[in-house]
């Protein structure tokens, strides 16, 4: 499984696949689909959205599974992404890696991954966008 995973973040880093979110209106709206019910069904800690894929850092809230917000950040930027680019069709592979932060230095070692993956992957300014809650909802959780 290591092995697997290792190989998997290394040709997604390295631009294996479309790259369909090296684009700066696309990357955007995944953005934006993100972000949109932070507060209300989680919070946001960081994210990235690389080229061939995305990572996030959140809390759920209360009352919300995590199923149903990715569920939501997919299908919602799904729709976006095919009406920009007059498409039709699954943008998003059908499952998600989940990773539950078990302390608080897993917690910053997770967040300092994400925020440091575009450089990693030595993408150019503009292939990717970063975000981070400042400061660092980690700070609030332990």
């Amino acid at each position: 499984h290591r092995l697997f995973s290792d190989r998997l973040h290394d040709w997604l880093d390295a631009g294996m696949g479309s790259c369909l979110l090296r684009d700066p209106n696309l990357s955007l709206i995944v953005l934006d689909s993100l972000l949109h019910f932070d507060g209300a069904r989680f919070l946001m800690d960081a994210l990235a959205v690389m080229p061939t894929h995305v990572h996030v850092l959140f809390r759920l809230a209360p009352g919300h599974k995590l199923k149903n917000v990715v569920h939501s950040w997919k299908s919602y930027s799904a729709i976006r992404l095919n009406a920009e680019l007059h498409g039709t069709g699954a943008v998003w592979m059908k499952d998600y890696w989940d990773r539950m932060i078990r302390s608080p230095e897993h917690g910053r070692k997770t967040r300092e991954y994400i925020l440091a993956n575009p450089a990693k992957a030595r993408l150019p300014e503009g292939h990717f966008r970063i975000w981070q809650r400042t400061p660092p909802l980690l700070a609030e959780i332990y």
